[in-house]
Formats: C-alpha cells, sequence, structure tokens
C-alpha cells in the first residue's frame, strides 16, 4: 500500500511527465497557498539580543506586556516590502564583510 505522500510524488511526476510531451499544454496557474508558510531563521547572539529589546521597547511603547517575536518579524517585513532601499543598501555592506 502507498502513503499518501508517494501518491503524491507520483501525480506530480505523471503530471510533469505530461507537460514534457510534445504539444502539451503548459502548466497551470500555481495553487494559492492557504495555509502560512514556516520559516526558521538562525541570529547570532547578538541579532537575538538587538531583536528582543527591541521587542521590549515596542512593547512599552505600544503599552502591552510584550511583543512577541514573529509579530515584530512580520511587521518588519511588511515595512521592508513598503520600502525595500535601506534593507538593500544592509545586504550590500553586509555582502561585503
Amino acid at each position: 500500500m502507498t502513503t499518501p505522500r508517494e501518491q503524491r510524488k507520483a501525480q506530480m511526476a505523471a503530471a510533469a511527465a505530461r507537460r514534457a510531451e510534445p504539444g502539451a499544454q503548459p502548466a497551470g496557474r500555481t495553487a494559492i497557498r492557504s495555509k502560512p508558510v514556516r520559516i526558521t531563521l538562525d541570529l547570532s547572539p547578538e541579532l537575538y539580543r538587538q531583536l528582543t529589546q527591541w521587542t521590549d521597547s515596542a512593547a512599552m511603547a505600544l503599552g502591552v506586556p510584550r511583543v512577541p517575536l514573529a509579530d515584530a518579524m512580520r511587521a518588519m517585513i511588511r515595512v521592508t516590502a513598503e520600502n525595500p532601499g535601506e534593507v538593500l543598501d544592509q545586504l550590500r555592506r553586509d555582502r561585503q564583510h
């Protein structure tokens, strides 16, 4: 008996093979993901301290007991997406070291 994962892999392989045939229709639109995507991020101890210090000060400014790290990262990503210039500059500086 095959597992659901094995079945899905077989379906994906079959779909890829069909797309490779001469005259095959192009692949359809990618499904819109409805579940959140989990990422993992390793930080140096210094960056972690900076992040937790920032969330502590943000909690004080917002008048709440604490700001979860995940909420802070989501907000930072949104701001970065709207104003990428400074982040691009920092990436350039980081790559020079």
